[in-house]
């Protein structure tokens, strides 16, 4: 099973208030990728990156056991030279999950995480929801990769307050990246220019999404986000975290949604929240463009509301959250992207508990017609094991938080096996089960050893069914 990530990073050569296209604000900019082991033997895995021309670095091989996990650091494990950036495919003789972080912890706080994407999920017109053009200081910068062994021609449409802008990007060799960035499209620049991206191309692709800050000495934050396909449309899409001046930090929710049928649609925003539920609110959207609802605008939701969001539709959609809060003085932003489908077993490559200063919580959302037990079961890279159930059960179309392991039991999680007290300081992979299909997010977020800050971006991605 093979997987591919359209972008993988290792320190960008220094520039000061980007002006180069494609480029992140600063510098430091490099890449982790966490790699699950989600079948049911031990499995090798083998890590490749390409740089832009299409030439390959042997990253090397890794044994790792049933349901656990293995990091590779392109500054570490890959001999790619100074300033490289480009793309990588992971294969293994066992099913694989993983994702992709990106920071620039060496000179800032900046930190976003993607899910890899399976070679079975790649196709010839992939989807954004989200494009920023300098909107309120934030850009949004698209890698797009050759998931084929042949020259890929690519062609790029943005939709932006309703007018196409094209851009083509063509002989693109063969697991190499291209960037795509909005204004190289001629997008105009400014607040209010925010819209969507459509890809095609004639081999098939994969992509992910980087928002940043438009300019800036050294990068803040970032969010990441991957690439959607067709089969990713449907009509009912769950994102299961949404909320409005959530806690102290103020963290507040978005969620853009994209029309990716050929006829517009009706579509209704409901938000389940522990305070009630809110809506529906209803947009209607033209084929190819986007449609915003922010918890801080809809109308009668409380401030510390907390919980998931059902989007319905007359046609197939997709949709992304952006997450904003402040921690420390700083602005910290997260992206996921919400789901048209779920699992009774979904893999989790990558949870910390108070490992390096973050802690990992993992949202867990019903989206199943009855109520589900919820459970968790978590294996560290050193050895330790716990394994935890919903003392209760969720009903349709909510959900539940897990956050802080090593503190439980607690009124919500009972421990079936394993001592939560050893989990602290570990990094570990998780398959979160239940008895309907669920839809799961792991947000990562500043939180050093039980409790003290250390103010470095949050993150998050989403689970593997």
């Amino acid at each position: 099973m093979k997987k591919v990530f359209p972008i993988f990073i290792l320190i960008l050569v220094l520039v000061v208030a980007v002006s180069v296209v494609g480029a992140l604000p600063g510098s430091g900019w490099k890449s982790g990728q966490q790699v699950q082991n989600i079948g049911g033997a031990s499995a090798q895995v083998v890590l490749t990156a390409y740089d832009q021309s299409g030439t390959s670095f042997n990253c090397g091989t890794e044994s790792v056991a049933s349901g656990a996990s293995v990091t590779y650091l392109t500054d570490v494990d890959c001999p790619v030279p100074a300033g490289f950036l480009g793309s990588a495919v992971v294969s293994a003789d066992q099913p694989i999950a993983a994702i992709v972080n990106v920071n620039n912890r060496g000179t800032g706080l900046a930190a976003g995480q993607y899910q890899g994407t399976d070679g079975a999920d790649v196709a010839t017109t992939i989807v954004f929801p989200l494009v920023k053009n300098d909107h309120n200081g934030r850009t949004t910068t698209f890698y797009v990769q050759n998931a084929s062994n042949s020259t890929n021609n690519i062609s790029a449409v943005f939709a932006v307050n309703g007018v196409n802008y094209n851009l083509s990007k063509n002989n693109v060799p063969a697991n190499a990246m291209v960037i795509l960035s909005p204004g190289d499209a001629g997008v105009p620049s400014g607040t209010g220019n925010v819209g969507s991206l459509t890809v095609t191309g004639t081999q098939p692709m994969a992509g992910s999404s980087l928002e940043h800050e438009t300019s800036a000495p050294v990068g803040e934050n970032l969010q990441a986000s991957k690439a959607f396909v067709s089969a990713d449309g449907a009509t009912e899409v769950y994102c299961p975290l949404f909320r409005k001046n959530h806690t102290a930090k103020n963290q507040t929710t978005g969620a853009q949604v994209q029309n990716i049928g050929g006829a517009a649609v009706d579509v209704d925003f409901t938000f389940n929240s522990n305070m009630g539920t809110f809506g529906p609110y209803s947009a209607n959207i033209a084929p190819g463009a986007s449609y915003t609802f922010f918890a801080g605008t809809l109308a009668g939701i409380p401030d510390g509301a907390l919980g998931s969001a059902t989007i319905s539709s007359t046609g197939p959609v997709v949709a992304v959250v952006n997450d904003k809060g402040v921690d420390g003085g700083n602005t910290r932003v997260t992206t996921y992207a919400c789901f048209g489908s779920g699992g009774t077993s979904v893999n989790i490559p990558l949870a910390k508990e108070f490992a390096g200063g973050n802690t990992t919580g993992i949202q867990v959302q019903n989206i199943g017609g009855a109520a589900s037990s919820v459970t968790l079961e978590y294996k560290a890279t050193n050895g330790q094991a716990l394994t935890v159930m919903s003392t209760g059960t969720v009903a349709p179309g909510t959900s539940i938080t897990s956050w802080g392991i090593s503190n439980y039991p607690n009124a919500e999680w009972s421990v079936v096996s394993g001592t939560p007290a050893n989990m602290v300081g570990t990094v570990n992979g998780v398959v979160v089960s239940g008895t309907a299909d669920l839809a799961v997010i792991a947000n990562e977020s500043s939180s050093g050893v039980h409790g003290t800050a250390s103010n470095q971006d949050t993150k998050n991605y989403e689970g593997f069914n």
